[in-house]
């Protein structure tokens, strides 16, 4: 009897660990193994999927190693495809083509362009375009690139075309003399471009494969308003030469040549309008006064990213050979290099060139372009001639994709291990990890391997073995070999393995962003012949003692700061809660168009916290308005009867007209309206394609296509997010109040006296959204989405703008692998679709209702100006200036600035990208907000307390939300009588709350807010 039943649990037995084995998912290094065998035809055919979820590989560089692997030559054939061969677009006329030979096709946003290369030879390619920018384009320029309707490489989803801004000439100055950041205008000429890697971890173009015959190219403007001309594909790039051999191919010549200063704070181009230069109070630098400030270094803090560059044009009188050196500082980037490719009239001069490292400095350094103490000597003809400065990546990208690789397969592994023990952390169990994953231990191995090597990569190319990353690698390596001795220890130490910054994974990936950042900042560029002794980069301690005096004693009647509390009668006077740079750019917009056109003087001060309103107001010294305010402050004020009813005022329906109505429901009190929005956030639903691909689903349009996905992704150990399970144990209205508006609920009745979340449509919201976690086992906290979303393990969930712009500026190696839609909501039948409150989908009402917060604006009544304010308001809230200022905050803060305007409209036209435009103004049109209660705190805090005790306590929904409604109505009943709605128990009047349904009252000219 006992050996029938032990051959069946051994059967059992083998049976689960066969399961184990065949689900362990292939390392990368194999995948390469195996890519590396099959010819590049097979790679390309459309039996193997090209792009593999969540692998490194599918990367240009993966992808370009795995190409040079399989040593296929480049053809040498050249193919020209002229614009009468390219379809998609608009024609434009040899006469409207800004000088180009032939007629051309302009292409705007999500214009597809479609041609077909005949190759005579299959093989890897390059591809050129003559291409002019339109003045419409405000945004770096980009394009999708598909071959046969398929990306080879994750960068084809977003592929840079080069543009470059000229710098005004002419200083600009503020009304006190200091110097500000020049405007930039997009320059514009016809040019030819190659398509280059966007991480700039290659100098040379990128390589596309072709097969032999025809092939399908499409490509999709992502930005930018473009005139294309001639494309042509072949192999033209040439590796430049050896310096030794680009001396020996230069005429002799004098290397006496006389001294060419350049302030590098004055270039003429810039690949990206937020590079910019700025005034530091030095001696050591040029130009510098103690008085007023004056641009004279180039910001480093500006200047660090991939593929910027700036550009110099100078004349030389006598043609000779020059050494160039550098007056610089980089200390943005502790203890790495910063590389820049270095351009003379638009070549790279020598091989050397293509990435020279300008050390870490703390202190000012004067450096020449040379080797082992020599240096270069660069022969210029006399003329005009330019001098470009590029940053590049290309001496870090092998120990950059390496550790990269790392945590794929520390991913991979944590999955395994998840699979394994599901999810228990038990120091004192046996899990026999080694058994059920047979290359754990081989793996690890692996990893430490690949850390040693891309260690001392780093001490061969920055020559120091004892800097802040090498450190980081080391304690790595530590935890690594403590899991190779005993795999089981990983369970219970997962904060030293894949979870937290400390662990192995949180502190390569710290690290990675370090690598490709490169700060530089410069003073002063000269062209100097060999003789040539370099003035010493720092002043002396006495001369800065001496400046440091100067400037101390001008401080005490410097006007820009005596005259700030000196605001004469004609200046409005208002508080913005925004940074200094926000401001610059606010300033000088009103300066130039509003004070010139309208006669008022504006001054706009920074308020760093807004409980400085409060004690002006108790010191009767409030400015006469306020903006940059968070989205309570508003009503509060109003019910205290400190700011105006901006729908008293003259034109308040022609400027909020370009508004969402709903925008307004939190600013509303009684018949008023108190604040204009200047901001709108937006929630959207994020996920990523490679893995829903894997998975073979769409994404989501319903909660009940939510909670019919969980099960599929839990089998694969990936989680869906929702802002309810983020790291805080507070839920706001911003968590709560979407299921309650989808669930078609309400908060509050309809004199605002008690609230109805036990009811109906409420209380079915409430038991939904505990369920998601109770039930469905949605994870009750996630610490950061952004870096879950990045590393695969929540592949979907609901995120805000600012997940967006850390998608987009953060992710690079995510390009072409996520998309964003509106949010789940509930799907509705109406006998009428037109009915339907919002837009359709698929001709389908689903109620997708969200609250959005940002900024405001309001307009105290203590001031004289009310009426000037107003103007400014009416200026400054319009669509054109709106979208302008997106335009402005930009050029001057970065690319990653994206600002959300409150207008509609203006959105519309802004500065935000054309690939999620469409999402956010959909996501929009569902915007319900909860109008403001007094006592409405205690209401948003017991929500969230009962959604607590059901979810952590397991307590019935039902007793939760009816303990917390009486908790809540006490508090609503008492905020009224304080602010006499109650008298004696009796409610002597309603507090009237805007809704999504009564909105109009306030909203529409000719609503009666009494009704």
């Amino acid at each position: 009897m006992k050996k029938i039943l032990i051959l069946p649990l051994l059967l059992s037995f083998v049976f689960i660990i066969s399961i184990f084995v065949d689900s362990y998912t292939i390392r990368a290094a194999e995948e390469d193994d195996l890519l590396s065998d099959m010819k590049l035809s097979d790679l390309m055919s459309d039996s193997i999927t090209y792009i593999e979820a969540y692998d490194e590989s599918s990367s240009y560089y993966g992808v370009y190693n795995n190409w040079m692997s399989i040593g296929e030559e480049l053809p040498q054939g050249t193919y020209t495809i002229t614009p009468d061969f390219v379809t998609g677009g608009e024609v434009v006329d040899t006469a409207d083509s800004f000088g180009y030979d032939t007629s051309v096709r302009q292409f705007n946003p999500n214009d597809t362009m479609t041609f077909v290369v005949d190759v005579s030879e299959a093989g890897l390619y390059e591809f050129y375009f003559d291409y002019y920018l339109l003045d419409d384009t405000k945004l770096r320029p980009a394009i999708e690139f598909k071959v046969n309707n398929e990306f080879q490489y994750n960068e084809m989803a977003n592929l840079e075309i080069p543009i470059k801004w000229e710098i005004d000439d002419e200083p600009v100055y503020d009304r006190y003399g200091d110097e500000l950041t020049p405007n930039s205008q997009l320059f514009s000429e016809w040019s030819n471009f190659g398509l280059s890697d966007p991480n700039y971890f290659f100098v040379e173009p990128l390589k596309i494969y072709l097969a032999e015959g025809e092939n399908t190219i499409d490509i999709t403007i992502n930005e930018g308003y473009v005139l294309f001309g001639d494309i042509t594909v072949g192999n033209l790039y040439t590796d430049p030469v050896p310096y030794t051999e680009y001396l020996d191919n230069q005429p002799t010549a004098t290397s006496d040549v006389p001294l060419i200063t350049l302030d590098a704070e004055r270039y003429q181009l810039e690949s990206r309008q937020n590079i910019r230069s700025k005034f530091v109070r030095d001696p050591s630098l040029t130009p510098y006064t103690y008085k007023n400030r004056v641009l004279n270094v180039v910001d480093q803090t500006s200047y660090r990213k991939a593929g910027d560059s700036i550009s110099y044009t100078f004349t030389v009188e006598t043609a000779g050979y020059y050494q160039f050196s550098f007056k610089y500082q980089q200390f943005e980037n502790d203890e790495l290099s910063s590389y820049r490719t270095i351009r003379i009239d638009d070549e790279i001069p020598f091989k050397e060139l293509e990435s020279f490292a300008f050390p870490f400095t703390r202190r000012w350094d004067n450096i020449t372009l040379g080797e082992n103490g020599e240096a270069y000597e660069i022969y210029l003809d006399a003329g005009t001639h330019t001098l470009e400065m590029a940053v590049i990546n290309s001496e870090i990208r092998d120990v950059y994709h390496t550790l990269v690789g790392v945590l794929e397969i520390i991913d991979d592994l944590a999955r395994e291990i998840n699979k394994i023990t599901g999810g228990l952390t038990d120091r004192y169990r046996d899990y026999k990890l080694d058994l059920y994953i047979p290359n754990l231990v081989d793996d690890l191995q692996l990893i430490d391997e690949q850390i040693e090597l891309s260690k001392q990569a780093i001490i061969d190319i920055y020559d120091d073995n004892d800097m802040a990353i090498i450190n980081d690698l080391e304690l790595a390596q530590r935890y690594l070999g403590e899991f190779i001795e005993d795999p089981d220890e990983i369970p219970p130490f997962k904060s030293r393995f894949n979870e937290g910054d400390q662990s192995i994974y949180g502190i390569i990936n710290k690290n990675l962003p370090f690598l490709v950042d490169a700060p530089l900042q410069l003073d002063t560029i000269m062209l100097h012949d060999q003789a040539y002794e370099l003035p010493k980069a720092n002043a002396s301690v006495f001369v800065r003692m001496w400046e440091s005096v100067r400037s101390f004693v001008y401080s005490f009647f410097d006007p820009k700061y005596n005259d700030i509390d000196e605001i004469d009668d004609d200046t409005v006077e208002i508080w913005v809660r925004q940074s200094r740079l926000y401001i610059q750019v606010m300033q000088r917009m009103i300066d130039d168009d509003f004070t010139e056109d309208s006669g008022i003087k504006v001054q706009l001060s920074v308020m760093p916290d807004e409980q400085k309103i409060v004690l002006a107001n108790a010191a009767n010294t409030t400015p006469d308005a306020a903006m940059g305010l968070s989205v309570t402050r508003p009503f509060e004020f109003a019910i205290r009867d400190m700011v105006v009813d901006l729908k008293t005022l003259d034109g308040f329906y022609d400027v909020t007209s370009e508004f969402n109505k709903n925008s307004f429901i939190p600013f509303i009190y009684e018949d008023g309206v108190y604040s204009i929005p200047e901001t709108m956030d937006v929630k959207l639903l994020f996920y990523r394609t490679d893995v829903l691909e894997f998975l073979g689903v769409e994404p989501p349009q319903t909660w009940e296509e939510v909670v019919s996905l969980i099960p599929v992704m839990q089998k694969y150990n990936y989680y869906f997010y929702t802002p309810l399970g983020g790291d805080l144990a507070f839920k706001t209205f911003g968590e709560t109040t979407p299921f309650i508006y989808q669930h078609q609920g309400v908060i509050y009745n309809d004199t605002g006296d008690k609230v109805v979340l036990d009811e109906a449509g409420a209380y079915d919201a409430f038991e939904f959204m505990t369920d998601l976690f109770s039930v469905y086992n949605v994870p009750i906290t996630t610490s950061n989405f952004f870096q879950k979303f990045r590393d695969g393990i929540s592949p979907i969930g609901i995120g805000d703008g600012n997940m967006y712009i850390q998608l987009k500026y953060a992710a690079p190696e995510l390009a072409g692998q996520w998309e964003v839609m509106p949010i789940p909501g509930i799907e509705y039948e109406y006998d009428d679709p037109d009915d339907c409150p919002g837009p359709l989908t698929d001709g389908v009402c689903i109620e997708r209702w969200d609250p959005t917060y940002g900024t405001s604006s309001v307009i105290f009544n203590d001031s004289s100006k009310i009426d000037k304010v107003w103007e400014y308001y009416k200026w400054w809230f319009s669509s054109d200036v709106q979208s302008e200022f997106t335009y402005q905050l930009q050029s001057l803060l970065g690319d990653e600035f994206l600002h959300m305007t409150a207008n509609v409209e203006a959105f519309r036209t802004s500065a935000w990208p054309s690939d999620s435009k469409y999402q956010v103004l959909e996501q929009w049109e569902w915007v319900r907000t909860t109008g403001k209660v007094p006592g409405d705190y205690l209401v948003e805090r017991e929500l969230s307390n009962a959604w607590n005790t059901v979810v952590n306590d397991g307590t019935n929904p039902r007793v939760a939300i009816d303990d917390a409604v009486v908790i809540m109505n006490r508090e609503l009943r008492r905020k009224l009588e304080e602010f006499g709605y109650y008298q004696d128990g009796e409610l002597v009047k309603p507090f009237i709350i805007p809704t999504f349904e009564n909105i109009d009252q306030w909203m529409v000219e000719g609503g009666d807010s009494n009704e």
